[in-house]
């Protein structure tokens, strides 16, 4: 009996626990864009729900229809394999007549097009699966003599026109019609010249030349097309950032760079606008229709064979809401379902690029909510408020978003209300103040109120560094003098001298922090490494005061350290004068008007460059020839320290890994 009553309370207790589904964390971290560019780790965004074997060998393409019906090819058995929506087989396709199909698109009319590497063909099949056309190398002139047709992937537009993958194919993609005819080609890639290209060609005879492989652009190694008829191609071992492209009618990509990887094999776009990737490495990419990157996961199978992992992707496409990634080692398909936070995320996005931006903010209020990171939200939430013509809250998100233009154009609708508000009230107050100050300028000419205050500052040019500072005034209007009097030690001094560096330093670093958003190299004051801009310009300074000197005494200079370091620190005052005033007027400008940013920097760099020529000129006795010379030699000559600390650096490092591994061995056999 006491058992009996132990039992069922143990039973009662079950019942009152809270039901719970069995789940397990999927194996890999979802990332997703975030502030500066970077990646940061979100909410799963997809989670692996089935892994399904099928009767194939690898296989290397595969189409999946708007009713679910799965196209796969099946390269290593030759034949285009047809499976229903529970993923059995229904039907086999070309068997007898594909060798190597790579290649697969099916068309909304149900007409199956295949790449075949092996053979080298094109093969068309119909909906029931009977050969319909077949084709090999296009026979027309403009294809090119010498051009080999190798055939690997395939898509088709709305128009019949077919898209061809070919490789080793320079020229871009191969357009064919339905009759195997060439049309042209298409979004061809450009070739990239690094430096290291640059410096052969300079240096480098014809002979030499043609023993290096030659530069020409990388061919494309898969395609796509949406239902907008836009193409997509990927270009397998080129930049990351420019491993897709998106290509119009008129053939010009669109995509800007992106973060994306080297060794993408697939890529697939929904109807929706949404873009998904997969890569040699097991990596997902997924992003919107304008290329920005929403998640990216990696599912690389480490040898543990949990499901989710990928080992040898090579094809990837979506099927309601779920991604489908084909793996040629496993012979099986992946399947990955959205959660509900990369929902709600597709949502959000949907509504953002169809222009909805009002509708789309409580979704990314939302998203917010969950990772206060995910840039995206930032950037639609700022759209959302520009619209809505709350610009203050459009300008904070602009700036969350690092988006320079449409702060520019959120703050130039604040300044607009404030001009019109404050405008005419600050022209009669500064007609006022002149008025003002004319009148006392007159009345004190009269009185003298001034004169114990001049006598005051004038007793002030006893001291030294005093007198120095007023020096620096009669700098700017007549340096060539100014020169000669430090040169023969009648003015200036060395302490400050070294006032003028720390003044150049702290002016640099505040107008670091004090430039406004659009104009300000760093997108948010945190990224400011203070410690290395003042490394920086004192490195700077150090390499041309030594490098200067150094030169100019093999070359017949004759100012000593002394007169360097001076006229150097005099040389730098127009910097140390308007960097700060010229970072603080970018506050009140637009992108609009960058042009008189740009300009007054450029002029306060002319100035200071126009200082250093005088100063070089002077200090060190030369001719307008000589001076150009030695300018020209000194900065050759910080280069040349540059480069050889930075072998230094490499050797010293490299000594510093060797004894640490010998201390290493030694300590493991001790």
């Amino acid at each position: 009996m006491k058992k009996f009553r132990f039992v069922l309370l143990m039973f009662l207790i079950l019942l009152a626990l809270p039901k719970t589904q069995a789940s397990a964390d999927p194996p890999y971290t979802t990332w997703a864009l975030g502030p500066g560019g970077r990646l940061f780790m979100t909410q799963d965004a997809y989670v692996p729900v089935a892994e399904v074997d099928l009767p194939i060998s690898g296989a290397e393409d595969m189409v999946i229809l708007p009713d679910g019906t799965l196209f796969v090819a099946d390269t290593g058995k030759g034949r285009i394999v047809q499976f229903n929506q529970d993923l059995q087989e229904t039907a086999v396709i070309g068997k007898g007549v594909l060798q190597s199909p790579t290649g697969l698109f099916v068309d909304e009319d149900g007409m199956i097009y295949v790449a075949d590497a092996k053979k080298n063909e094109v093969f068309i099949f119909q909906p029931d699966g009977t050969l319909f056309k077949e084709f090999g190398r296009p026979k027309e002139p403009l294809f090119g003599k010498t051009r080999e047709f190798l055939p690997r992937k395939i898509a088709v537009d709305q128009r019949k026109n077919l898209y061809i993958i070919s490789e080793g194919s320079v020229n871009g993609v191969v357009q064919m019609n339905m009759d195997g005819r060439f049309i042209g080609y298409f979004g061809a890639n450009t070739a990239t010249m690094s430096l290291k290209m640059v410096l052969q060609r300079l240096f480098l005879t014809k002979e030499q030349l043609e023993q290096f492989v030659k530069n020409e652009a990388a061919s494309p190694s898969n395609i796509a097309i949406d239902h907008q008829a836009m193409v997509y191609t990927i270009t397998a071992g080129t930049s990351p950032n420019k491993s897709i492209r998106k290509f119009t009618i008129a053939g010009k990509n669109i995509f800007p760079d992106m973060v994306g990887s080297s060794a993408f094999r697939d890529v697939h776009v929904s109807e929706d606008g949404l873009l998904v990737a997969v890569s040699a490495e097991g990596e997902i990419y997924e992003y919107d229709t304008k290329g920005f990157l929403l998640f990216r996961f990696k599912a690389k199978d480490q040898g543990d064979q949990r499901m989710g992992t990928l080992v040898n992707p090579t094809a990837v496409a979506r099927y309601q809401g779920q991604i489908y990634v084909l793996d040629k080692d496993k012979n099986a398909v992946v399947i990955y379902k959205a959660t509900e936070f990369a929902n709600r995320v597709h949502q959000g996005v949907r509504l953002y690029m169809e222009g909805f931006y009002s509708e789309a903010k409580p979704y990314f209020q939302e998203i917010l909510t969950y990772n206060g990171s995910f840039i995206l939200a930032y950037q639609a939430l700022a759209d959302a408020y520009f619209k809505e013509r709350d610009f203050p809250r459009a300008l904070q998100s602009y700036r969350y978003a690092y988006d320079r233009q449409g702060y520019s154009q959120a703050f130039w609708e604040l300044r607009n209300v404030v001009l019109q508000k404050y405008l005419s009230p600050f022209i009669l107050g500064l007609i006022g103040f002149s008025l003002a100050q004319s009148i006392f300028q007159r009345v004190e000419r009269r009185k003298r109120w001034l004169d114990p205050l001049r006598q005051w500052l004038g007793g002030l040019a006893r001291y030294q560094w005093v007198d120095d500072f007023v020096f620096l005034f009669r700098f700017i209007k007549q340096p060539a003098d100014s020169f000669y009097y430090i040169k023969k030690k009648l003015r200036g001094s060395l302490g400050f001298a070294f006032v003028i560096y720390a003044w150049v330093v702290a002016s640099r670093v505040l107008s670091l922090y004090l430039t406004a958003f659009p104009f300000n190299p760093y997108a948010s004051p945190t990224f400011i490494r203070v410690e290395n801009e003042i490394l920086y310009t004192l490195g700077l300074i150090f390499l041309w005061n030594a490098a200067n000197y150094l030169v100019s005494t093999i070359s017949d200079g004759e100012g000593r350290v002394r007169d360097v370091v001076i006229g150097t620190a005099y040389s730098l005052f127009p910097y140390a004068l308007f960097c700060v005033p010229i970072a603080l007027l970018s506050n009140v400008l637009t992108l609009n008007e960058v042009f008189i940013y740009t300009f007054s920097m450029q002029l306060m760099y002319a100035w200071v460059g126009l200082m250093l020529f005088l100063m070089v000129m002077e200090i060190h006795n030369y001719s307008f020839s000589e001076t150009v010379r030695n300018i020209l030699i000194t900065l050759f000559t910080m280069g040349m320290f540059l480069l050889t600390g930075y072998i230094l650096y490499v050797l010293f490092g490299q000594l510093f890994d060797f004894v640490h591994g010998i201390l290493q061995e030694v300590r493991l056999r001790g």
